[in-house]
């Protein structure tokens, strides 16, 4: 879940999409917008796509874009926690910053 905030552009009002919402919904700047209201306090945003081949197209672009951030991702080791691992690392740094 993201949370942003309305703000006042000239006489309209405008929400920043985070870059990580766009790029898990696949949407680009000049991307057409439908904009519903089924309720107070709720507002739902879908992406047209111009067809099935268009949105196939995103689809396989995600899925790439995905299986090259996994590549160049590694691995957890096995058996270390997320703490281990910033211990770890202060004391590497702190090695770095002693006197000699």
């Amino acid at each position: 879940m993201v949370e942003t905030t309305l703000s006042k552009v000239g006489n309209s009002m405008a929400i920043i999409l985070p870059k990580s919402l766009r790029t898990e919904a696949c949407l680009e700047s000049g991307e057409t917008l439908r904009l519903e209201s089924p309720r107070k306090g709720v507002v739902v945003i879908t992406a047209l796509f111009s067809n099935d081949k268009d949105r196939l197209a995103r689809l396989e672009d995600a899925e790439l874009r995905i299986k090259e951030r996994q590549a160049r991702s590694k691995p957890w080791p096995n058996g270390l926690t997320a703490d281990d691992m910033l211990k770890a690392g202060k004391d590497s740094r702190s090695d770095e910053l002693s006197p000699v």
